[in-house]
């Protein structure tokens, strides 16, 4: 039987694994890693924060999945708020993400009924959390109602897919150029469109700090780097093109699987922000990029196996979820409608474990490192 998560059309993607298992962040152990890397640039905005007697800080994580990656980062802005100005402090604490989010795996989380780390709801006094379903390329919150915006590894999913990918199934991968023109002016759209509805939600002197899939200056993106010698990506293609050899499915569902994303360069982050005549309307926004760089954040699950080795085939099981928290809605949308839910559940679980078998061989070959760019963005 399907659930509603299955019938909903997100803008990106529908999580994968049951409501209130914790699955994504247990088995995305990478992005714990990704978020530690941003602390020291978040208690930096807090710090800088302008705090006036009586109002409350409020802090939104956009994109926020079920919440167990972001909560150390959280955690330590509660202890940074308190350190600075006591208990008497309201703190409100907004997560957003798709009305199809496992928000009931995050409140687990808060009140300690699933395993993750430490609940700063359960630590601190006075703190407020509110989940909020709407998209956030819409304005998701009051005007001046943030102090601080927080998003990691979510701006990668546009709101529509530009047009499917000739001979592949993602746009790193593309060899037409108006494919890449489509998928580019989308990212750019996309992008812009986040930042105007984050200016208005923003308190002047808030802050952004987001922390974004890019591809760097070397053309390296998630799952392909100098590090790693299978790309995931292109290991992708290769297993879902051998269950069109295969008869497993048509060349036409093939075709129509597009990851419904794009890795922008850190010249395409910068952009809204460099008009010199002031005519971008993100600086008449009130928006100014204050830093940005890149960082490779290590495969934890390879790190791993080449320092203890082990079992192949109990690493492979272990690694394969983190690809598939993000990627099984893709790989099912791709299928004809004309399947059962329980065919397409089954085509995409043999795609997987063919992956699994894969990884298994060569464990070394395969990997996520994930490449990101930090940004700071002040509001005047």
């Amino acid at each position: 039987m399907s659930s509603s998560r299955d019938t909903f059309s997100p803008h990106s993607h529908i999580p994968y694994g049951a409501d209130g298992s914790g699955f994504y962040s247990d088995n995305t152990i990478g992005c714990y890693n990704v978020i530690l890397e941003s602390v020291p640039l978040v208690l930096e905005s807090v710090k800088s924060a302008s705090v006036k007697p009586g109002s409350v800080f409020t802090i939104a994580d956009y994109g926020c999945a079920d919440g167990g990656t972001s909560m150390s980062l959280l955690y330590a802005c509660v202890k940074e708020l308190r350190k600075s100005y006591g208990d008497d402090l309201p703190i409100h604490v907004i997560y957003e993400d798709q009305p199809v989010n496992d928000f009931k795996s995050l409140y687990f989380r808060l009140e300690g009924l699933i395993p993750g780390p430490e609940s700063y709801v359960l630590d601190f006094p006075n703190v407020f959390v509110t989940t909020c379903g709407t998209s956030f390329y819409s304005q998701c919150l009051p005007p001046q109602s943030v102090n601080l915006v927080f998003s990691s590894t979510a701006l990668h999913w546009l709101r529509d897919k530009p047009c499917n990918v000739t001979g592949a199934l993602h746009h790193t991968m593309i060899t037409l150029p108006e494919e890449a023109e489509k998928f580019r002016n989308q990212a750019a759209k996309d992008w812009e469109t986040f930042l105007l509805a984050r200016a208005k939600e923003l308190a002047p002197g808030g802050r952004m700090v987001l922390v974004q899939l890019t591809v760097d200056e070397e053309g390296q993106f998630v799952g392909t780097t100098k590090n790693t010698p299978s790309s995931m990506h292109h290991t992708m293609r290769d297993l879902w093109k051998g269950l069109v050899h295969d008869g497993l499915i048509t060349q036409d569902e093939f075709d129509k699987t597009t990851f419904v994303n794009y890795y922008r360069t850190v010249n395409e982050f910068k952009k809204p922000f460099e008009s010199v005549d002031s005519s971008s309307p993100v600086r008449k926004a009130g928006l100014t990029i204050v830093s940005i760089e890149t960082k490779v954040v290590t495969c934890p699950y390879r790190d791993k196996w080449l320092m203890n080795g082990g079992n192949p085939n109990a690493h492979a099981l272990w690694f394969i979820p983190a690809t598939r928290t993000w990627s099984n809605s893709t790989f099912t949308s791709g299928l004809s409608d004309s399947r059962s839910p329980e065919g397409k559940a089954n085509i995409v679980d043999e795609f997987f474990k063919r992956y699994e078998n894969l990884v298994a061989k060569r464990p070394e070959d395969h990997g996520m490192d994930y490449v990101h760019a930090y940004m700071v963005i002040a509001k005047n």
